[in-house]
């Protein structure tokens, strides 16, 4: 495996004839979701989404998915690419003039739970300041490898944090924003393209994400009813999480992705696959 520059990715041939298709996968621990697009034409296939009834262990999550790229025909496909983004909780944020590629298991080690044999690696966004050190699901990217050849990975807060930055701060010099993917809470504050903070935690209720989001605000002086909060993931407009924040915070954003794409159902709530929706 070699580690790319702009993002991390495989850099192996491809086993299959290229084609115009372009397969998109977002994989986390309670589920994963899917669709195929046209390259000429931005037309997209359905999107497809499945959530595990009961905790599937890592050690099984490549078989629960192999398992439904088989059914739903997938594997018999030929891809130009495929792109896949994982969200977990195994990330860290290092600031780039102080990155050190041999040191990537020092930096997660410190605030992870690491087993000896876990792989660490990292992606490298171009234009911000800082680099998402983490641990992928191996098994999932080995089988990835076996039924296509070649692939594109990103760990989703690269992909959730490149969109952020990028975002047009018509509202001040702040950008700040929640993503979140089940229990799992990530929020970051970007100044002037600068990443003052980030951190992920666990939250089970929608009281619980109010309370660590204004927890965080409190920590780093952000004033809920001056800076808009821009959310991703598992959050609906009017839901429980969205009202339980609403208390405090006056204005919530969501982020819609960046794409051209038609999809043949029409996506509504796109910022609820933010993360899959924006692999471009």
């Amino acid at each position: 495996m070699e580690t790319g520059r702009a993002y991390t990715m495989q850099q192996q041939n491809n086993k299959k004839e290229k084609s115009n298709l372009v397969l998109s996968i977002h994989v986390h621990l309670n589920g994963f979701s899917f669709f195929i697009h046209e390259i000429a034409s931005k037309k997209a296939s359905g999107f497809f989404s499945k959530t595990f009834t009961e905790p599937i262990p890592i050690e099984q999550l490549h078989k629960e998915i192999q398992a439904e790229l088989k059914k739903q025909l997938i594997l018999q496909k030929s891809f130009n690419e495929v792109r896949c983004s994982v969200e977990n909780n195994l990330a860290t944020l290092v600031p780039k003039s102080l990155f050190e590629e041999n040191a990537l298991q020092e930096y997660v080690e410190k605030d992870l739970d690491l087993r000896p044999n876990d792989f660490v690696t990292y992606d490298q966004l171009e234009d911000q300041d800082w680099i998402t050190v983490y641990v992928p699901f191996v098994n999932v990217n080995n089988m990835l490898i076996d039924a296509f050849g070649s692939f594109k990975y990103y760990h989703a807060v690269s992909v959730w944090l490149r969109a952020l930055d990028r975002h047009n701060k018509a509202d001040g010099e702040y950008v700040w924003g929640i993503y979140k993917e089940n229990n799992h809470i990530h929020t970051a504050l970007l100044q002037n393209k600068k990443l003052m903070f980030y951190n992920c935690f666990e939250a089970k209720t929608p009281k619980d994400v109010a309370y660590y989001v204004l927890l965080s605000a409190k920590k780093y002086g952000i004033s809920p009813n001056e800076i808009p909060l821009f959310v991703v993931g598992d959050i609906a407009a009017e839901d429980a999480t969205f009202n339980a924040l609403y208390e405090f915070v006056r204005s919530i954003n969501l982020l819609e992705p960046n794409h051209k794409l038609t999809f043949a159902s029409p996506r509504l709530n796109q910022h609820q696959n933010f993360c899959l929706l924006n692999l471009f």
